[in-house]
């Protein structure tokens, strides 16, 4: 009976253990089975809002749009693409998105299985794809920046190694030129960053024809947004957690002179065992170079909505991470509540104009007060700060009260620079 206990045990999402510590049990396919039957519940259900309220309780109340709420109208807007962002949502009847029907949507392009070499940005060899990395199979992503997909390598030994394939679309109207430099220099952002929290980006191909390929190391736990959406909401323990890595990845990220300018949810990829990765740094910036002492401001409006920060609408040049440093703060609630706090951090938005006049009140904005734990309120207000020069940075967030005491899965190295 015991081993009954503990076999059933191990497929537990989360776990908290006796002494303390915690462990996570990552499954990205059983969490699609669950979105799927989400969406299908609220889509193809006579009863919309009946259906919608026992799924997800809260997602018809007024307030911020939930994460699933979000989810919903991204594939109501595009029912031939069930995909939002980087993550793969299997369509309602239930297919998965490594069946055939669903392989044969975005079949693999022949590079991915033929003789056809491909040039490669840290190798001069001569080699083609299958080569390098095996043998691309099912399809895990879609966006507007291309498809990703699992490309499997088995060595001689019979050990299977798997790598993300990110495969890039030009842009309406892009030169090959812009379309270049545009890969490139994300290349050269993403494989210069070397931390546990962070995604290890291995290669750059490019095919006869031009175009790029991305080749990173393969997640398989998914990502937080789906995580998010399937949980409906996470308890403090396992959110402090994430938050923790993220703020570990992001420091590590400012100290090298890199803002990410997209973090939100659907960027932070997850391994089996619950280690966050940052990833996608399509929008990424170099903001301070090796030799340099001086930061260079940034300038312009990029992101996912929720997630910008309020400066990026009202000024001219900012600093680039006080705009990730709030993204995270925004991903921190989402993670403890499944909403946004509000749609655009903007004087015309109800719900930040709330979280505004919230500051100036001892009651405080509702959504942050629910969180019990004062040490962590009051370094999400410092994080939301709407002034960017008050905004705490990433080192004083690991270094704060909060921060010291969360307890993380993931042991960092001895050799490695936390802060």
């Amino acid at each position: 009976m015991d081993k009954e206990k503990d076999k059933s045990k191990q497929f537990v999402r989360f776990v908290i253990n006796e002494d303390g510590t915690h462990a996570h049990h990552l499954t990205n396919n059983k969490r699609q089975e669950k979105l799927s039957k989400m969406l299908r519940n609220l889509l193809q259900s006579s009863k919309i809002r009946d259906e919608a309220v026992s799924t997800v309780p809260d997602l018809m109340q007024s307030g911020p749009p939930s994460l699933f709420a979000n989810l919903v109208k991204d594939y109501q807007g595009d029912q031939d693409n069930p995909f939002s962002g980087a993550t793969t949502v299997k369509v309602p009847n239930g297919d998965s998105p490594s069946s055939g029907q669903i392989a044969s949507r975005f079949p693999a392009p022949n590079w991915g299985n033929g003789t056809i070499p491909m040039t490669s940005a840290v190798s001069n060899k001569s080699l083609t794809f299958a080569e390098r990395y095996g043998k691309c199979q099912e399809t895990v992503g879609k966006g507007t920046f291309g498809v990703v997909r699992v490309a499997h390598k088995r060595t001689q030994q019979g050990v299977e190694s798997l790598y993300a394939i990110k495969e890039f679309k030009r842009r309406p109207g892009e030169s090959d030129n812009k379309y270049s430099r545009r890969l490139t220099s994300e290349f050269c952002i993403s494989s210069s960053l070397k931390h546990v929290n962070i995604i290890e980006t291995l290669d750059l191909l490019q095919d006869a024809k031009g175009d790029y390929v991305e080749v990173m190391e393969y997640c398989s736990g998914g990502d937080l947004y789906t995580l998010i959406i399937a949980a409906g909401k996470l308890e403090y323990v396992e959110a402090d957690c994430f938050f923790k890595q993220l703020m570990r990845g992001v420091n590590y990220m400012h100290s090298m002179g890199v803002a990410h300018r997209d973090l939100k949810p659907e960027n932070l990829l997850l391994t089996d065992r619950g280690t966050l990765k940052i990833t996608d740094f399509g929008n990424g910036e170099c903001f301070r170079m090796a030799w340099e002492k001086e930061v260079h401001m940034s300038g312009g409006i990029c992101g996912s909505s929720p997630y910008i920060a309020p400066e990026e609408y009202t000024s001219e040049e900012f600093d680039p991470r006080s705009v990730d440093i709030w993204a995270c703060g925004v991903i921190y609630m989402a993670m403890r509540t499944g909403r946004h706090l509000w749609r655009t951090a903007t004087q015309d938005d109800e719900f930040y104009v709330k979280y505004l006049e919230g500051r100036k009140v001892k009651e405080g904005y509702e959504p942050i007060e629910q969180i019990k734990r004062s040490r962590c309120r009051n370094v999400i207000y410092s994080i939301l700060d709407p002034v960017p020069s008050r905004r705490i940075n990433g080192k004083q967030i690991l270094m704060s009260e909060w921060g010291r005491e969360i307890k993380c899965c993931v042991e960092v190295p001895a050799h490695v620079k936390v802060v």
